[in-house]
């Protein structure tokens, strides 16, 4: 591997006019927080004197250097370059508007690479899904709704502590950027040693996320196969992340293993489990030197020091998963992704698969993805699937309002990945009959269950459901779907302070003597809640329940509407109902 190391300033590392800085499409978005983005500017800002300041380093895979321009693929540090790109943009929009137009021209220079009888081009180029938003965000197009959340608030972040700064702080700043933040630049001219270096250098130091992670070691081991490898798992990798956009990459890879190897895998072997995957599975793996260091348990728990050293990744079954050329392995891959960002984003194209998968999100039944997924890829029929759906709606809200260990629920999933997805609902039923909470335990349980504010979606199902029961179906889902209706506690969440004794009423004389020992134990219960629409401003009261009775009699929702009929709604009112509901829920989610 030959590395040559460079260490640069900013104006020294944009100041070729004949180099550009690719962001290829294989890396994930932009996605940097505020946080990272303060940091940024925090360090810059507390360079003292000549001193300078280290950013960091950034991997390059570069060609020979020729007189036009040269492309310099980004595989380590397109963040901070992106970052960097931003604050510059937007301190040059700053010096143009107040008519510093020769500083402002300058730091343009440094935004575009133009060799000699060329055209100009952006300096660092998001040559993937984000690179239309950035021109947008550069414009500042207020019109146009973002994807990328976090690219557009890295520019509204610049654009607001630069907009506060005074033209001399600004001149400073900017110099210190320009002249005293270091980067380290190591240009690499193969890629597999570029994606090497990659790991070597983050292994060591800044920790990584599983995806990142995975996604070195593929195109880093596709690139030790070949040119065209490599650029198929680029493209590949592309895929990918449009599959997942707006969905968890590394959950993905978690689930996506569970229903390869059929076992629970945890977080800290994810990387490790999938290396073993890919040196098991692929057989262009099989003339890798290092493959036995992966393959054989003894020798591969320290081989991957971001999975955990106490982890040494889940043992691969040859039998299980099979094998496959590199191709078909990023097909399925691929085909994984698509159809896990389906289920997450709930978005199918079949309404009742559609209304399901939205449940159980409420319901907040992740450990079922990689399960739903291995029916999905292997070709599960609609009718099927549907089925599948609906036993494990009442199976996970059972198990989830019971507090049974999930530990144990996600291995139940992890081990139904073994089922056959052309015929899968039997078997299904008869496992989860095995696990589910008996009627009289999940009635005493739904009573009392506390549904509190990070499972409230949960409690908004389980009323969703009791509502659509009284009308007879599906046909007034419309009123509760809105998003104005919303889980409303009749007794509120709070009623000690001023501001709530204003606003909802004096409850703690309502209540009486143990109203502050018992609302925290009565608050979050499902008789204490229903759903509603509009806010509620009830005003100084001391009979808060009586006026709250005049705003729900206007409302369409049938189980807001029975509280009219109630004289008062007390402790005693709430425990009442909790049993009533508790009775209608062991109907509507019966055993498997």
């Amino acid at each position: 591997m030959i590395i040559t190391p460079t260490s640069l300033t900013i104006n020294q590392l944009f100041g070729s006019n004949n180099e550009q800085y690719i962001i290829p499409t294989y890396q994930r978005r932009y996605s940097w927080h505020e946080r990272q983005i303060w940091e940024l500017i925090d360090d810059i800002g507390l360079v003292e004197g000549n001193d300078t300041h280290l950013l960091g380093s950034i991997v390059c895979l570069a060609g020979h250097h020729t007189a036009g321009l040269n492309r310099l693929e980004l595989v380590d540090g397109q963040q901070r370059l992106t970052t960097i790109s931003i604050l510059l943009e937007c301190i040059r929009q700053r010096l143009d508007a107040i008519g510093e137009k020769d500083e402002a021209a300058e730091v343009a220079r440094l935004l575009q690479a133009k060799p000699l009888g060329g055209q100009p081009v952006r300096k660092v180029s998001l040559d993937s899904i984000d690179s239309a938003e950035f021109d947008r965000l550069v414009a500042d197009d207020k019109q146009h709704e973002f994807q990328n959340k976090h690219l557009e608030l890295a520019f509204r972040t610049a654009r607001e502590w630069i907009a506060e700064q005074s033209l001399e702080y600004l001149a400073s700043f900017l110099y210190r950027l320009k002249n005293q933040a270091i980067v380290i630049r190591l240009d690499v001219s193969e890629a597999k040693d570029a994606f090497k270096l990659f790991e070597t250098i983050n292994n060591r130091g800044l920790k990584l996320s599983p995806t990142d992670i995975i996604k070195n070691f593929l195109l880093g081991n596709a690139a030790r196969f070949g040119d065209e490898p490599l650029q198929m798992a680029r493209a590949s990798w592309t895929q990918l992340i449009q599959h997942l956009d707006g969905t968890s990459s590394d959950a993905f890879f978690r689930y996506y293993l569970m229903s390869l190897l059929k076992a629970r895998i945890t977080a800290a072997d994810v990387v490790l489990s999938f290396k073993r995957v890919f040196m098991d599975q692929v057989r262009e793996a099989k003339a890798l030197p290092e493959r036995h260091l992966y393959t054989d348990s003894e020798d591969a728990a320290d081989e991957d020091s971001e999975a955990g050293e106490e982890s040494a990744g889940a043992e691969v079954d040859s039998s299980v998963i099979g094998q496959v050329n590199f191709k078909e392995f990023l097909e399925l891959l691929v085909l994984s992704a698509k159809i896990y960002g389906q289920l997450v984003l709930v978005k199918t194209k079949d309404p009742e698969t559609d209304r399901s998968l939205r449940n159980l999100k409420m319901i907040k039944a992740v450990q079922t993805y990689g399960f739903l997924m291995h029916l999905r890829v292997g070709g599960c029929s609609k009718q099927h699937f549907r089925e599948v759906l609906n036993l494990t709606e009442r199976f996970v809200l059972r198990r989830h309002v019971c507090r049974e260990r999930s530990n144990e629920t996600e291995a139940l999933f992890a081990k139904l990945c073994s089922v056959s997805p052309k015929n899968p609902v039997l078997v299904t039923r008869e496992a989860y009959r095995e696990l589910c909470p008996t009627d009289d335990k999940f009635r005493e349980d739904f009573a009392v269950t506390n549904f509190t504010s990070n499972v409230i979606d949960r409690a908004r199902y389980c009323l969703e459901q009791i509502e659509l029961s009284k009308h007879g179906g599906y046909s007034e889902l419309q009123v509760l779907g809105a998003e104005d209706v919303h889980v409303e506690h009749i007794m509120p969440q709070k009623i000690k302070s001023k501001r709530a004794k204003e606003e909802l009423g004096d409850w703690v004389e309502y209540l009486g003597d143990k109203a502050e020992s018992g609302h925290p134990k009565y608050v979050s219960r499902i008789g204490n809640l229903t759903l509603f629409a509009g806010p509620l401003n009830i005003g100084a009261s001391n009979n808060p329940f009586h006026k709250k009775r005049y705003a729900y009699k206007e409302s369409s929702i049938k189980i807001t509407q029975e509280l009219v009929g109630k004289s008062q709604f007390k402790f005693k009112d709430i425990e009442q109902r909790s049993k009533n509901l508790a009775e209608i829920a062991v109907g509507l989610w019966p055993m498997p």
